[in-house]
C-alpha cells in the first residue's frame, strides 16, 4: 500500500511540474536593463557633421561597433519589466569622414520648438539641527509611542546674519522654530 501511495504522488508531482510555466504567480522577479538608455534630450542635442569625439561625448559610448563598418554605431536599449513583456529600442548612427552624417533608428527625433516647455520651481526647506534633549526613560517612551508627543517642541534659534556687499542685515524670520 505505501509503494502505492509513493508511485502515486510521483507520477502526479511529475505530471503537474510538466505543466508549469516559467511565470509563477507571486513570485518577484527583477527589472532587466541593458544596454544605452538614450533619452530624448540626447538626441536633441545631436547635430549634423558632429565629430565621433562630440557624439561620444553626448550619446556615451556605443554598444556595438562593427569592424567591418567602423563608421556605424549601434545603441541598443533593451528593457525587461519583472513580470511583463521585454521592450526594445535601437539607434544607428553612421558617419562619413568622421561626422556624423544620418541616424536611423525606432526611436524618433523631436525638434527643440516641439518639446514641451517646463518651469523650474525651486524651494528652500529649512531643517534646524538642534533636537530637544530628553532623557534616557522619556526616550524610551518615545521609541515605544507613549511619550508625550501631543505639543510641538519650540526650538529658539539665534537670528542669521546674511552679509551683502556693502552692509550686513539680519534675518529675524528664523528666531522661533517648530517641530511637529
Amino acid at each position: 500500500m505505501k509503494k502505492l501511495l509513493i508511485y502515486t504522488f510521483s507520477i502526479l508531482i511529475l505530471s503537474l511540474s510538466a505543466c508549469s510555466t516559467d511565470k509563477i504567480p507571486g513570485v518577484y522577479r527583477i527589472d532587466i536593463q541593458q544596454g544605452n538608455d538614450v533619452t530624448q534630450d540626447m538626441i536633441n542635442q545631436l547635430k549634423p557633421e558632429m565629430t565621433k569625439k562630440q557624439v561620444a561625448y553626448v550619446m556615451g559610448t556605443p554598444l556595438l561597433i562593427d569592424t567591418f563598418h567602423p563608421d556605424r554605431w549601434d545603441y541598443i536599449y533593451s528593457f525587461q519589466p519583472g513580470n511583463s513583456n521585454r521592450e526594445q529600442r535601437r539607434l544607428t548612427l553612421f558617419f562619413m569622414d568622421d561626422k556624423l552624417e544620418r541616424i536611423e533608428g525606432d526611436t524618433r527625433t523631436v525638434a527643440r520648438e516641439d518639446l514641451p516647455k517646463t518651469e523650474r520651481v525651486d524651494s528652500n526647506i529649512e531643517v534646524p539641527l538642534t533636537e530637544r534633549k530628553t532623557g534616557l526613560f522619556q526616550g524610551l517612551l518615545n521609541t515605544i509611542g507613549l511619550g508625550n508627543d501631543d505639543e510641538p517642541d519650540i526650538i529658539k534659534t539665534e537670528p542669521k546674519k546674511i552679509e551683502t556687499s556693502s552692509q550686513t542685515e539680519t534675518d529675524t524670520s528664523a528666531t522661533e522654530t517648530s517641530l511637529p
